[in-house]
């Protein structure tokens, strides 16, 4: 019987160990509610095959150019990336990247912005005539744009850069900040009946309501901001081998639609979406 048992647990180890890691990494914090999108697929792909072991991290900082220069230089990792990807560069071209040198194999999800507050309930109280600072994820990222458009009815205002959503948001919660922009999920948090400390949305991005909160674009900002939801997908590097991009690609499609990881996309409230493979040219 101990033969048969030491066997066994010798056939996992090596089961266990033929297994090939590749690393989702993300360029925000590990805090966001976007991270679980990742993260709970990464969890369902481990169950349903055992050729890879999916694992997740982060590596926040510069607007994805930290995560982007990790994947660039490590095999075997993913670039989990928002919109930011294609702003980063515009933005900042000498302190960016070379969007050419990664091609989408996935795309996840759209979610849109909310603009929070721990100080004022309705932007009739957001004053017009002082300086208020908004907080964002970074600069050359989507959060950047949307409060850029803040800035042109609120010229007053100052955007202050964090390294993710979730810090600009605990800086609104101590009232360091004015304004943030971050994730409906995320804010939720803290805007229930039950929380110590209180975040309004005042508004959201995108051409509708989002659950109970009205768009901006109908408060009398720009109509730009109807249109600046962020995309999450998944790129490689432009080496990364084709054939196991194609495995890796139909792996994880088996498992979003698991309860799990739809579950992260609605806390989000971010609508999923999947272009076809022979149409992911276009978002290279």
């Amino acid at each position: 019987m101990k033969k048969i048992i030491v066997a066994l647990l010798v056939a996992l180890s090596l089961t266990a160990q033929a297994r090939e890691t590749i690393t989702i990494i993300y360029g925000f914090s590990a805090a966001d509610n976007s991270a679980n999108y990742s993260r709970n697929l990464a969890e369902e792909a481990n169950r349903i095959q055992d050729k890879y072991n999916f694992v997740f991290d982060v590596k926040p900082g510069a607007g994805q150019v930290v995560a982007f220069n990790y994947v660039k230089n490590t095999p075997n990792t993913i670039f989990m990336t928002s919109g930011a990807f294609w702003l980063r560069p515009n933005f900042y071209p000498t302190q960016s990247y070379d969007v050419n040198e990664f091609r989408s194999i996935m795309t996840q999800c759209s979610v849109p912005f909310a603009v929070a507050s721990g100080k004022y309930n309705d932007w009739k109280d957001v004053p017009k005539d002082r300086p208020i600072t908004i907080a964002t994820s970074g600069l050359g990222v989507v959060s950047h744009l949307t409060a850029l458009q803040i800035l042109k009815n609120y010229p007053n205002a100052t955007i202050i850069p964090f390294k993710s959503t979730v810090d600009a948001l605990v800086a609104t919660m101590g009232n360091q900040v004015d304004l943030a922009v971050g994730f409906v999920g995320d804010v939720e948090k803290y805007s229930s009946e039950t929380s110590r400390v209180k975040l309004t949305i005042l508004g959201t991005t995108g051409p509708k309501y989002v659950g109970k909160y009205p768009n901006l674009s109908s408060q009398g900002f720009s109509a730009a901001l109807a249109k600046m939801n962020t995309p999450y997908n998944f790129m490689v590097p432009t080496s990364f081998n084709e054939e196991k991009a194609r495995e890796i690609r139909e792996i994880l499609l088996k498992v979003e639609n698991k309860k799990s990881v739809r579950d992260s996309y609605a806390l989000d409230y971010c609508q999923p979406f999947q272009i076809a493979e022979k149409d992911l040219k276009a978002w290279d």
